[in-house]
């Protein structure tokens, strides 16, 4: 009887973990997909488009092909005018900025004059040159699909509001807790391949962000993603702070240098391709604490769940600060640190940080009450090993 007893309780824990390792499997935060699209524009031509999807909360069209001659442009907007992003130069395979509701406009203006040459070729080898023609190099731009978001995004089930949901807008902290709102200027929304969410933050101060591996794991994904910083509603009563993707910020970046990932630790370095005349001084920059995180520490997480505007955690139902709760809990990789602060799908990315001295102390990335999160002395390590720690990324210090 006994080995019986012992023989089921072993065949029990192991299905127990199974499930567990099973529920951790981690994605970012599908919120939308693609569409087929087949547009091609001369470039010397006026051209307009409307993208239309009904009930759709966002467009973002994907570029096969951009090569604006000098003197044209290319504007998207929403069908009011607004939201408008202008396009020149020449750049292939990426997603515009999204526009927020159901459609977007393409409009585009040639340069005054312009006259496409085509060289052909005769029977006796000798070349004209004459107008028209829509080869390659008459080409202003290739638009082979577009993605649309969806009405409500498809939540992550491995992270997790803990009870009531006691996250704030961070604008509700502006005056209130001044230190946690500044720092987490430094925390931008990802929209990954035009159709999925995380968080990110700017680590060091060379402009590189530091995500989850799986958010962005391939060098191929670092070159779609649309890095938004500032991404916060006016007002702490602005109904918009519950909105996905609502109170847009500032897109710093639509492609970054994939610089390192590690999929145990569940981490990503990139290093921004900031768009012309962007300056990431105002946001800041976060630094970890080379000695790690610290048992019963408290501390708050910034985020973009859901994809809403950046919000803070800092307490839990009771009303009492979050604090580490677990030193080393089994959650979505080994040795993690555990919490009850909550945080939603499109929370994966963000920064744990200490109230005691606001460094980062982990890499969120996992959830089920408690959340998990990777100890970032951890990466630390790993990125100074093998000389890729950016500078002023890290501070060696110890709380008493």
């Amino acid at each position: 009887m006994f080995t019986l007893i012992k023989l089921v309780s072993v065949v029990a824990a192991i299905a127990l973990s199974a499930t567990a390792a099973s529920s951790c499997h981690q994605q970012a935060n599908t919120i939308g997909s693609d569409h087929a699209l087949d547009l091609v524009a001369a470039k010397n031509e006026p051209f307009s488009y409307i993208i239309e999807e009904v009930g759709a909360t966002y467009i973002a069209p994907h570029f096969n092909e951009l090569s604006i001659p000098d003197g044209g442009v290319l504007e998207i907007s929403a069908l009011d005018g607004s939201q408008k992003v202008r396009y020149t130069g020449a750049r292939s395979d990426f997603y515009a900025e999204y526009v927020t509701g159901p459609s977007a406009v393409l409009t585009y203006y040639p340069p005054q004059d312009i006259v496409i040459s085509v060289d052909i070729v005769s029977d006796d080898n000798s070349t004209e040159s004459t107008t028209g023609g829509l080869d390659a190099a008459s080409v202003a731009f290739s638009v082979d699909r577009f993605a649309s978001g969806f009405a409500t995004g498809i939540e992550s089930s491995i992270e997790a509001i803990c009870g009531a949901d006691n996250s704030k807008a961070a604008v509700c902290l502006k005056s209130s807790d001044a230190t946690k709102y500044t720092k987490a200027q430094a925390v931008g929304r990802l929209l990954i391949g035009g159709s999925s969410l995380c968080t990110g933050w700017l680590f060091g101060s060379q402009g590189h962000l530091i995500t989850n591996n799986h958010c962005i794991g391939t060098a191929a994904a670092a070159a779609k993603v649309q890095f938004e910083f500032g991404a916060e509603c006016a007002t702490c009563s602005d109904p918009n702070n519950l909105k996905q993707l609502a109170c847009p910020g500032t897109t710093v970046a639509t492609s970054a240098q994939f610089i390192y990932t590690n999929k145990e630790l569940d981490v990503t370095l990139v290093k921004l391709n900031l768009k012309a005349g962007v300056s990431l001084a105002k946001y800041g920059y976060l630094q970890a604490r080379t000695s790690g995180p610290v048992l019963n520490e408290p501390i708050y997480i910034a985020q973009h769940p859901g994809g809403k505007p950046k919000r803070l955690a800092t307490v839990v139902d009771s009303g009492a600060v979050g604090t580490i709760e677990k030193f080393s809990i089994a959650s979505c990789s080994p040795d993690e640190i555990g919490y009850s602060l909550d945080t939603e799908g499109g929370s994966s990315g963000s920064p744990v940080l200490s109230t005691k001295d606001n460094l980062v102390v982990g890499l969120h990335n996992c959830g089920g009450c408690q959340n998990g999160a990777t100890k970032i002395n951890k990466v630390v390590a790993q990125l100074k090993s093998l000389g890729l720690l950016p500078a002023n990324a890290a501070v060696a210090r110890k709380l008493p």
